[in-house]
């Protein structure tokens, strides 16, 4: 498969699904409120079923934040920033590759969304009453914890003194590790089974939407019954059939394809070799190599919002020189 047309994608392109969590195609199905609005919302709330919480407020904004057509830029990940008349913020992240900087990059969003609440002068207590309620969900094609074997992850602020309890209330977060929902007894009872069924057997079996949906008569009925996962269907429909987004994936795959064939030749190289501890390392070497780009992201992220040097270092942990490099390069 060819990715170097810019323009127009070739027959064979036409029939290749597009993965639903991929950019650009992700991206381009949350689009804005009007858009996405009914899917964002039918998404957040099953999420929250899953630990007996509801959505306070009405969505008021839908917006895709970043999307990366490479899987070597920032390990390929959509945000979509989620706000409710509730003075409620969600970000749900959707990511492919395993990064294993994703909580404190959940931290670092809160911080920008705190202090974006607050106006110059407040004091602590002024900024605590304005603090909004911020909820994480990430999406995730792989198992973030491979010791814990449930498919949906919470995450809060917690003291782990006895008695137990949440610390700060008003910020949470749930992991979703997809591969799981493949491994457990199926519930298509529950909201959140349905959606992450269907995402990621169409990611993993490269099958369109309405493939997974025809596939499934349990499938087929939520979909019937749940608006917001309709609306999702369409968009993706549309996304599609876009010659444009059709190209960007297809750069994108290839990009994907290629990164995982450096982390394949790694382990098989150390294994041709006959020594496990070569390929212990050679896998090891990829995964540093991928957490050294991530703390580059972060650092280009961080100058881009004009954060004081010292504390990108402390965040990051990366080099002057790294730094000093990515200030030349960032106009």
């Amino acid at each position: 498969m060819s990715t170097k047309d810019n323009t127009t994608p070739n027959t064979l392109d036409l029939d290749i699904a597009l993965s639903p969590l991929a950019d650009p195609v992700a991206g381009a199905i949350f689009a804005n409120l009007e858009l996405a609005g009914e899917a964002a919302e039918s998404l957040i709330r099953a999420v929250l079923e899953s630990d007996k919480t509801i959505l306070k407020g009405n969505i008021i904004s839908v917006t895709p934040q970043r999307v990366h057509t490479s899987p070597n830029f920032r390990g390929c990940r959509i945000d979509v920033h989620v706000k409710t008349d509730a003075n409620e913020h969600f970000i749900v992240e959707i990511q492919i590759n395993p990064d294993l900087n994703i909580l404190p990059r959940n931290f670092l969003a809160t911080s920008h969304i705190i202090t974006e609440s607050a106006d110059i002068g407040d004091t602590s207590a002024q900024m605590a009453k304005k603090m909004p309620t911020i909820i994480h969900i990430n999406i995730l094609a792989y198992n973030i914890r491979e010791d814990n074997k449930e498919f949906v992850q919470p995450f809060k602020i917690m003291y782990t003194k006895q008695p137990a309890h949440v610390a700060l209330p008003n910020f949470a977060g749930y992991n979703i590790q997809l591969p799981r929902v493949l491994e457990m007894e199926p519930d298509f009872s529950n909201n959140l089974y349905c959606w992450c069924y269907i995402l990621y057997k169409a990611h993993v079996e490269r099958k369109t939407l309405q493939e997974v949906v025809a596939m499934t008569p349990e499938v087929a009925a939520f979909t019937e019954q749940n608006s917001g996962y309709q609306q999702f269907c369409n968009r993706y429909d549309l996304v599609a059939g876009s010659t444009e987004t059709r190209r960007q994936y297809f750069q994108w795959i290839g990009d994907h394809m290629r990164r995982e064939g450096e982390l394949e030749w790694a382990r098989v190289h150390g294994h041709k070799e006959g020594h496990e501890a070569g390929m212990r390392e050679g896998m090891r070497e990829g995964m540093r190599e991928g957490m050294r780009e991530n703390k580059i992201d972060i650092a280009r992220e961080m100058l881009n919002d004009g954060e004081p040097i010292d504390k990108i270092i402390r965040y990051t942990h990366i080099t002057i020189d790294e730094l000093e490099n990515l200030r030349i390069c960032i106009p």
